[in-house]
């Protein structure tokens, strides 16, 4: 579907190529203990294995979760983030980002 759809866009007039992307690797930093770094590598090894198999279907960019520090509960995605606390918000990004970074090899 996402490369007919690709096709098209190429060959039309302008030629300029679509962006798709999919929310299929999602933040999902609000399950119980979400800051246990080992659940956080589990987590990403699982978010990679998602991006591989969403890229063998066409789509190029999937959703990524969310690294945010949320010092207002009124945003909607606050619920995303790891903590109010900077420092946790950055020990768990540098896990997640190290684990799939991995998987890069995949991608090329």
């Amino acid at each position: 579907m996402v490369n007919h759809f690709q096709k098209g866009s190429i060959s039309s007039r302008l030629g300029i190529p679509m962006i798709y992307g999919i929310d299929a690797v999602h933040g999902h930093s609000n399950v119980y203990k979400a800051t246990d770094p080992e659940l956080v590598k589990r987590i990403g090894a699982a978010a990679a294995a998602t991006a591989h198999e969403v890229r063998a279907t066409g789509i190029q960019y999937a959703f990524e979760p969310c690294i945010a520090v949320c010092g207002d509960p009124r945003w909607g995605q606050c619920y995303e983030s790891y903590s109010e606390d900077h420092k946790i918000v950055q020990e768990m990004s540098e896990i997640y980002t190290r684990v799939t970074g991995r998987y890069t090899s995949w991608f090329s």
